[in-house]
């Protein structure tokens, strides 16, 4: 699965309906709400999270992505050194990352490229990806192209 930032994956893009997900990516595994109101859709095969956002008329605008084969800039990260996937993600992506530890995982996220990459146990454990918004709060779908 080739990672996107601002666009999503190759296999789904930001803007898609829930029904649009489902047929492209099947059935999920497991769907459930968030405390916030966001219908979630677990993929296990794909070991891909889909959230689609009330506020945005539930449409896709967050994935989690821990799948090992993923590629972000050609390069599989998750399970790289938290070193090597941060050093190559600042460099791919051209910005330092805010930094946060949470005790138990590492947050690095890079601000107007809406990429979080989360580090547990020194070990990059997945990539998550957020539509862009404009000035307005508004989110910047990806075309269709």
């Amino acid at each position: 699965m080739n990672v996107l930032p601002k666009i999503g994956t190759e296999s789904i893009r930001f803007g898609a309906t829930e029904a649009e997900a489902i047929a492209l990516l099947g059935n999920p595994d497991k769907t459930y709400l968030t405390d916030e109101g966001c219908k979630r859709l677990q993929f296990n095969s794909l070991r891909l999270e889909l959230s689609f956002e009330p506020e945005n008329e539930n449409r896709l605008g967050w994935i989690e992505i821990h799948d090992p084969d993923s590629s972000l800039g050609g390069r599989n990260l998750i399970g790289a050194s938290q070193d090597e996937a941060l050093a190559f993600v600042t460099e791919f992506l051209g910005g330092d990352p805010e930094i946060e530890d949470f005790g138990s995982f590492l947050s690095a996220s890079y601000e107007g490229h809406w990429v979080e990459l989360q580090c547990q146990f020194g070990i990059l454990d997945c990539i998550n990806l957020g539509v862009p918004f404009d000035e307005s709060d508004q989110p910047i779908w990806p075309s269709a192209s």
